[in-house]
């Protein structure tokens, strides 16, 4: 079951981050404003059991550096859209809102695809603002291998990180 995560039952997690584990000085920032964390989690007699957690941030430009997402993070987008400029040619075709996972993880097999197809089908309720999902991922096999694996399109391999896009699903889930 897709649940977005509140900071204050959900920031322990964020230590178990093994994508961007030092993105941020003060973890809180993946919890507030254009920053989300969610969780694939199992409900069971004790209360729930997390088995995968995503990291995103909702852009109004397609974040390719860990700089930028500080940068945006902090309200301080001058330099960082500067860049953005800079990497993207003046004709590409993304351009609008974005939902960027930058982080996932999982602590059961199978859960971290389970949760990217949860929240993708949940972007149109959640988001209807949003007209691309474009992660900013490692630029690792494993990395590729997850997103391609689960329909995503390679887009732009850059020095620190590799875009993927996927597709908006048109029919929307119910979260939590």
């Amino acid at each position: 079951m897709l649940i977005k995560c509140d900071e204050e039952n959900y920031l322990k997690y964020i230590d178990d981050d093994p994508v961007r584990p030092n993105l941020f000085e003060d973890d809180f920032v993946r919890f507030r404003g254009n920053f989300c964390v969610y969780a694939d989690v199992d409900k069971d007699e004790f209360g729930f059991t997390v088995n995968a957690i995503v990291c995103v941030a909702i852009c109004p430009f397609l974040p390719q550096s860990e700089k930028q997402l500080r940068l945006y993070a902090s309200g301080d987008m001058g330099e960082g859209l500067g860049i953005m400029e800079e990497l993207l040619d003046e004709e590409d075709t993304r351009a609008g809102i974005v939902l960027c996972p930058y982080s996932l993880w999982s602590y059961k097999k199978g859960s971290g695809k389970r949760l990217i197809n949860d929240l993708l089908e949940s972007v149109p309720m959640l988001y209807p603002e949003v007209d691309h999902v474009i992660t900013m991922s490692p630029p690792t096999k494993m990395a590729m291998k997850f997103h391609i694996g689960n329909g995503a399109a390679l887009l732009f391999p850059n020095e620190e990180t590799v875009n993927y896009e996927y597709d908006i699903p048109d029919d929307p889930i119910v979260i939590h």
